[in-house]
């Protein structure tokens, strides 16, 4: 577990990233010193229910739907998540049915696993102050996509954790490992990162050293995914916060469910409920536009008149369908 390293898990299937969250808490439940919270609302009153006082704990804090959160809830996950994981530990007085009542967090690690549908991302990233302060410094942004939809397993993976060891611990961080996590997060942190993904590597698989060889195979497994977080951002002027396409992601999305077909600009219109014959120009020019930047960032190709996921994806989806199906 990455300590006081987060993950947003961006995707439109509700299931799947519930699915995801579920099947990574039961396991891990079994760590010891790890305290799981999830979240559908978050108070200060809360707050002082599910934890009160916690010492020299581990923590994982789940948010299986983003959505469910008011603006209020929102603000002061960001605010005392960002408190823990930057001094690793947080302080407040509060009133308790008219009771003076401490919450006292110490010398904790804290990681967050959040799930977000792309329109609510690309809000949050436009509108939440605590976000853009945290974004670049605290959260691996995973752009979560199943490319497979049917003749698929019907129930949440079932990770299995193994019995841990202890292994040597690393120093310097594997090159492969922190050319992904530089494009989440600043170049000191995804060393940190880096470095304690290679030690629980080791502790999850029995080894001593972490090789080249378990680098690149993170970088084949993983860069898919941690690569197109930076593809999906947008930003015109250094003054203006940065934003999420929510279109070409959805078109992603699209061209993963049909990852080994190739579709015409129709197929796209009729699936995006875009064919007004009224306004056939307006919805082929928007859809153009967000091919043309996928094109122009390699993830899908033009075969005239049809469009197709690029090889390289392709080749990774079949290889995720032998594992998954």
């Amino acid at each position: 577990m990455l300590a006081n390293q987060s993950v947003f898990n961006v995707a439109s299937s509700g299931r799947c990233k519930t699915h995801m969250i579920f099947s990574i808490t039961e396991e891990m439940k079994k760590i010891p010193d790890l305290v799981i919270n999830n979240w559908n609302s978050v108070t200060y009153y809360e707050l002082v229910q599910k934890i009160s006082l916690l010492i020299g704990k581990r923590l994982l804090w789940t948010v299986e739907e983003w959505s469910m959160l008011t603006d209020y809830h929102r603000e002061l996950l960001m605010a005392v998540a960002s408190k823990v994981q930057t001094d690793r530990k947080f302080e407040r007085m509060v009133s308790a049915q008219g009771m003076p009542v401490t919450i006292s967090i110490q010398d904790c690690d804290l990681v967050l696993l959040i799930a977000i549908q792309p329109f609510k991302f690309r809000k949050l990233m436009r509108e939440s102050e605590n976000w853009n302060s945290l974004a670049n410094d605290r959260f691996i942004k995973l752009m979560l996509i199943n490319p497979l939809q049917k003749d698929t397993k019907k129930i949440p993976p079932h990770f299995s954790l193994p019995l841990l060891t202890q292994p040597l611990p690393h120093f310097v961080p594997n090159r492969d490992i922190m050319e992904l996590l530089e494009q989440h997060l600043t170049r000191s942190r995804a060393e940190l990162a880096t470095i304690r993904y290679m030690n629980a590597w080791c502790s999850l698989n029995g080894g001593i050293q972490f090789t080249e060889a378990d680098g690149l195979a993170f970088k084949v497994l993983y860069g898919p995914y941690l690569e197109l977080y930076n593809m999906m951002i947008l930003s015109s002027d250094p003054d203006r916060e940065e934003s999420f396409h929510t279109g070409p992601f959805r078109i992603i999305e699209y061209f993963t469910n049909r990852w080994n077909d190739e579709v015409t600009i129709y197929d796209m219109e009729k699936h995006f409920h875009m064919s007004s014959e009224e306004l056939r120009d307006v919805s082929q020019s928007s859809l153009y536009r967000h091919l043309r930047l996928l094109k122009g960032k390699g993830i899908i190709r033009n075969n005239s008149p049809t469009w197709s996921l690029a090889p390289k994806y392709r080749d990774y989806f079949e290889r995720y369908k032998e594992n998954w199906s």
